[in-house]
């Protein structure tokens, strides 16, 4: 067994343990995956693996892909995860397909639900006739390429009834689990809510090759021809448009747009409530040139009106971090980073300047949940300077030299008299599971016959603002929201 398994192994049956018997299934459920690129490849070993582990009881009968060397990849992997005897032969057998549909003829009687990881182009199709058969959906995010198409996915769970689930970053990542439910909700440690921020590094390779890169990954791809002539057949023009179909906007979101969609499920999810507008500055799906992009968005939360920010930065420095959402309130902040150690509570105060100033002491609900281990060790200096950074690179193109400066000068001052800390450690180790929490969510509820669309329909109005934002760039860069583009949410 190699280590990474190992680890995997020893990990799922840790989480097995500490999660007991409420994740355990009485009956298998039967399951299948479409698509084997690296998500379903990950989803289709995790099945296995917490099979394996006893975390849940189902029987992966089905996998398909249209390619034949990832079709020989899966075919390894039920072995891979069985070898010590702890899932039977009989158990472990699944049929491997190249065409979903064929799939579905043969086995879709006796299917429970199905996991979709294709391409975004392909998601609508697929999930709605699986849905039709009775079938159960896991997809991916995005629900679909554009939200006509995610819409007819909702409407058609409604009309079957039939449950569909889709992954939302934000929750099966326990950092956010408790600093909304725990400091936010029970301590009420940050007060009123006054703003929310998101901020994305995007690097430029991972948006579109240049058409060099792009004759020559086709000239020197291992793809066959006859795999090549299958592509064609789905709508792939060449190698390049099939290994890296989310550089392209007729297959999918794109990279850009898909971190701005994980930006809008954060905010929408924290603010509570659809944006009654958005405004635009920048484009990162067509001209790096005018990165940073920025969107306002203007909520009404509780009453009050709550501004919110979404930035995606061209990535110019060696900033590690992937991402930060933060959530401002009155009397403290928090700071979630997509790294798993790193998100940051801070004792901080917002002025009637509009500015943010370090508290001098800590309030009585402050300390009291250091001294109870509510919030962890006291956070690094460099990981500090690190948000600080982020927040000047998102200013970098907006002021002048003088104005940069002030604002370094500022964040060096408030330093000083900075009080963070970091999440417990015990949350914190949990974000090594994310994956497989989504998974075993999915099929828990399949087996408790509770699974709704209510992941579906966040992920569905997170795609309707991600869509206003793409044709604002195009117009005024501005966009405003009315309920009719939501009618098909329920």
């Amino acid at each position: 067994m190699k280590r990474r398994d190992f680890l995997m192994t020893a990990s799922m049956a840790t989480l097995a343990s500490a999660l007991g018997e409420e994740f355990k299934c009485k009956e298998p459920l039967r399951v299948a995956v479409v698509g084997l690129g690296r998500k379903g490849i990950d989803i289709l070993s995790n099945l296995f693996c917490y099979k394996a582990n006893g975390l849940i009881q189902v029987d992966v009968i089905a996998a398909c892909d249209i390619s034949r060397e990832r079709l020989a990849v899966a075919h390894h992997i039920p072995e891979r995860y069985s070898r010590e005897g702890d899932i039977k032969a009989e158990e472990r057998k699944c049929s491997f397909y190249d065409d979903y549909k064929k799939l579905l003829n043969e086995v879709g009687g006796r299917l429970d639900g199905v996991f979709i990881c294709t391409p975004d182009f392909c998601h609508c199709e697929q999930a709605l006739a699986f849905m039709q058969h009775g079938i159960s959906v896991y997809c991916e995010l995005p629900l679909a390429e554009t939200a006509d198409s995610a819409s007819k996915m909702l409407l058609a769970a409604q009309k079957t009834s039939i449950g569909l689930f889709c992954p939302i970053g934000i929750d099966g990542k326990p950092q956010y689990k408790y600093g909304r439910s725990k400091l936010i909700g029970e301590l009420k440690l940050l007060g009123d809510i006054v703003a929310l921020q998101s901020s994305r590094v995007l690097t430029v390779r991972r948006v579109r090759d240049t058409n060099e890169q792009i004759q020559e990954f086709n000239r020197n791809s291992r793809i066959s021809d006859s795999d090549l002539a299958t592509f064609y057949k789905y709508g792939y023009a060449s190698k390049h448009e099939y290994r890296r179909w989310w550089q392209y906007r007729k297959f999918g979101l794109g990279i850009p747009l898909t971190l701005t969609l994980e930006q809008m499920a954060f905010l929408l999810d924290f603010a509570e409530s659809r944006p009654s507008s958005v405004i635009v500055a920048g484009d990162v799906q067509n001209n790096l040139s005018h990165v940073p992009a920025i969107r306002i968005l203007d909520f009404a939360h509780g009453g009050k009106k709550l501004v919110a920010q979404a930035t995606i930065m061209k990535n110019k420095t060696n900033n590690p971090c992937y991402g930060i959402d933060s959530v401002l309130g009155q009397t403290g902040a928090i700071h979630f980073s997509q790294s798993r150690t790193k998100t940051i509570v801070e004792n901080s105060c917002f002025g009637e300047d509009g500015e943010w100033y370090a508290r001098l002491g800590t309030s009585d609900s402050w300390g009291k949940a250091e001294a109870e281990g509510l919030l962890g060790h006291v956070a690094d200096k460099t990981d500090l300077e690190m948000f600080d950074e982020m927040d000047i690179l998102q200013h970098d193109h907006k002021g002048t030299p003088e104005q940069i400066k002030k604002l370094e000068d500022e964040h060096k001052r408030f330093a000083g008299n900075r009080h963070a800390w970091y999440l417990p450690e015990n949350v914190e180790n949990q974000e090594a599971l994310r994956q497989s929490l989504s998974v075993v969510r999915f099929v828990k509820a399949l087996e408790n016959h509770n699974l709704t669309c209510e992941t579906a329909r966040r992920a569905f109005e997170a795609q309707v603002v991600t869509e206003g934002i793409e044709k604002a760039q195009n117009n005024d860069g501005r966009f405003v929201y009315s309920p009719s583009m939501f009618k098909c949410v329920y």
